[in-house]
């Protein structure tokens, strides 16, 4: 039952990552994981996961009945906007004739970069560590690592998106401090 929930979990999101399902859901990118590895959600969560996605809640769980509740397919406006403007972008972009002006260069710290440092060390506390350091700030050494449960299974999106996760945790908990 648990990996036909599984395969239903990710068609009733659209197969969007696990970060992304976290975020429109509200919950941390580690307990989506472990849905995704047999556990169940709360009763709360499920019907959480309904109203977000449309999907009956029988579908959900057993696999009965429509897919979607009134065969009615929700559709993500924030993707048909972001297309939207992409294609706008570029046919204005495209009727520009002439080649653009040189603007001069601006003494930018380049952004960091978290993909090299994890396939660099493999090892979220140092990439972490390299990340802090790198905005000029001294990593918190007792920060818990439950984000990084099970590290060496992860697939290199999954340890990017745990690392990010887990900095964006990270930042909102010491602005508060």
């Amino acid at each position: 039952m648990a990996e036909a929930f599984e395969d239903r979990l990710k068609q009733a999101f659209n197969f969007d990552t696990m970060a992304v399902i976290a975020r429109r859901l509200g919950i941390p990118h580690a307990t989506v994981r472990n849905y995704f590895r047999g556990r169940m959600p709360a009763p709360d969560v499920l019907i959480k996961i309904a109203n977000e996605t449309n999907v009956s809640l029988n579908w959900l769980l057993i696999g009965s009945g429509e897919m979607f509740v009134n065969d009615a397919v929700k559709l993500d406006l924030g993707k048909l906007f972001n297309q939207r403007i992409e294609e706008i972008v570029n046919e204005k972009l495209g009727a520009w004739s002439s080649e653009p002006q040189e603007l001069g260069v601006v003494d930018l710290k380049p952004a960091f970069d978290i993909e090299k440092a994890v396939k660099t060390y493999d090892d979220p506390q140092r990439a972490m560590s390299d990340w802090f350091r790198h905005e000029g700030r001294d990593y918190p050494q007792d920060y818990g690592v439950v984000f990084f449960q099970g590290w060496e299974t992860f697939t290199i999106e999954e340890k990017l998106d745990a690392v990010r996760d887990a900095k964006k945790v990270l930042d909102r908990t010491l602005k508060r401090k």
